[in-house]
């Protein structure tokens, strides 16, 4: 049978007490956990959001300043920009610079995005590489889309031989990029 205490019960005041430490204790836990994530968000970085987008496989939705919209799947990560892969299109990269939105699945965990991130690979080295298979592309820099082959990569621009009749070569620089959509290899 359970002990019941009375107002005039000497036990009453410890009781008060103990009840009262334990709404204590858990209101210091609640501040505690309130600090940690607020600390967390306050570390955060775009790209530490990026990789923990990645690390989850989950679709994402990565809008450029440009106002191109880029729905997949994370599947590559540099130091400076993001190549996400649209199961219609291709893969989409977008420089870091260049990214005004991050959105994750509805419904996902939320992201932190607090963690460091020591990636090396920059932009320009893997457009120099992709630059050797002279891939079909669809580049959007100073808001104007073109379409072409991509010829060649030099230190802060790159070449595109444009598709139609004229197959001219247009010099794009790196840092104008606002995406590029690898079409085709």
């Amino acid at each position: 049978m359970p002990f019941r205490l009375t107002a005039d019960d000497p036990l009453q005041g410890l009781n008060t007490w103990v009840a009262e430490g334990l709404v204590d204790a858990a209101t210091n836990e609640r501040a505690r956990q309130r600090w940690l994530e607020r600390q967390a968000t306050e570390d955060a970085t775009l790209l530490g959001v990026l990789i923990d987008l990645a690390e989850r496989g989950r679709p994402v939705a990565v809008r450029s300043s440009g106002g191109r919209t880029a729905r997949g799947r994370v599947v590559a990560l540099g130091a400076d920009f993001v190549a996400v892969r649209e199961e219609r299109l291709g893969d989409v990269l977008i420089p870091t610079r260049a990214i005004a939105t991050v959105r994750a699945a509805p419904g996902d965990a939320p992201t932190v995005g607090d963690r460091a991130a020591s990636l090396v690979v920059v932009l320009a080295e893997t457009l120099l590489e992709l630059a050797a298979d002279r891939p079909t592309v669809l580049l959007s820099a100073a808001n104007e889309e073109q379409r072409g082959e991509l010829r060649s990569v030099g230190r802060d621009v790159l070449a595109l031989m444009i598709e139609g009749e004229r197959r001219e070569t247009i010099h794009v620089a790196i840092d104008a990029i606002d995406h590029l959509v690898i079409l085709g290899r």
